[in-house]
């Protein structure tokens, strides 16, 4: 289960750099750009997850392992990304900044529900 860990990793760093060279713009209110950032994870996570579980031919029943497996290296990571905010994302303004803490919070919980959702739903196989 050493793969989940070392996914979540990379799925930490690509959405890190993503916010640190252009979170200014993804997370600006009345803006189309912050609508889609939020939409667009609501498909993608689980589909990322469901193509992770099937690559990996993961069972049903380790699925909530492996989501949750794949969301804490993110998670403790970004104890660190957020005490340093003005630092590591300088693009987002300190009165935007709670916008970007909810998407991630959104993110979170989108990985861990994949993993609960399709521990009770086996997938056809494409």
């Amino acid at each position: 289960m050493r793969f989940y860990p070392f996914c979540g990793f990379l799925l930490w760093l690509a959405a890190t750099l993503l916010f640190r060279y252009w979170g200014g713009e993804l997370i600006q209110p009345g803006t189309i750009l912050i609508w889609l950032s939020f939409g667009l994870i609501v498909p993608g996570i689980p589909w990322l997850m469901l193509a992770l579980f099937r690559f990996r031919g993961t069972a049903p029943q380790d699925r909530p392992k492996a989501a949750l497996l794949v969301a804490v290296p993110g998670m403790l990571l970004d104890l660190l990304t957020l005490s340093f905010h003005r630092f590591v994302f300088p693009g987002i303004s300190d009165a935007n900044f709670h916008l970007f803490f909810v998407w991630l919070m959104w993110a979170y919980a989108l990985i861990l529900l994949a993993g609960l959702y399709y521990s009770r739903r086996t997938a056809k196989p494409v």
